[in-house]
């Protein structure tokens, strides 16, 4: 019963998140379409001087705005840099959605008693690649504003970590459902 509830939690914290991302991708898309047709709405937000590897935070000013050389104007973003860094952020997004995606069906077969079926194993293998591809995106940096200019290479390893986590789930996984295939036909 113990196994049940937990493994219920799972699931449920799984849907949640990915309905948390689904949210923030449209919300997302929504700003990004948006300030694509009205950048003057977006005068007053600024933001400080992103560094490598970091992203940034955008705040708005309300009230006189005094124009400070040292922060940076959200209506002063280059195009190209926009483009890069929403599109860099919604597949991020989509494949933090497919892992778990797959970590769910994974959940769902190990609530179901089927836990080293090859569709286990196949699916930490996608989780992996997943991660490697979310790790190699999330490298580079690409900011670019009128008067500020900051792109680099960065090396993340929460989810090279994570990658390799998977991989090797995948490989115990494949190893169990051998040990159940030899299992079965002993019997």
């Amino acid at each position: 019963m113990n196994k049940n509830s937990l493994l219920n939690i799972a699931t449920f914290l799984c849907k949640f998140i990915n309905a948390c991302l689904i949210i923030v991708l449209l919300i997302l898309t929504v700003v990004f379409i948006h300030f694509q047709v009205d950048r003057n709405f977006y005068k007053g937000w600024h933001t400080e001087k992103p560094i490598k590897g970091n992203s940034i935070q955008f705040q708005k000013t309300y009230g006189d705005e005094v124009i400070d050389p040292d922060k940076i104007y959200i209506t002063d973003w280059n195009t190209g840099s926009l483009y890069f860094n929403y599109f860099k952020y919604v597949g991020i997004i989509f494949l933090l959605y497919l892992t778990i995606y797959q970590f769910q069906k994974v959940l769902k077969s190990v609530k179901n008693f089927e836990t080293f079926k090859t569709t286990n194993v196949q699916a930490f293998r996608r989780i992996g690649v997943y991660c490697l591809i979310i790790s190699s995106i999330s490298w580079i940096t690409d900011w670019d504003f009128n008067n500020y200019h900051v792109s680099g290479f960065h090396i993340d390893f929460d989810f090279l970590i994570i990658s390799l986590l998977a991989f090797i789930f995948a490989e115990i996984f494949k190893e169990g459902n051998q040990l159940m295939e030899e299992n079965k036909l002993t019997v």
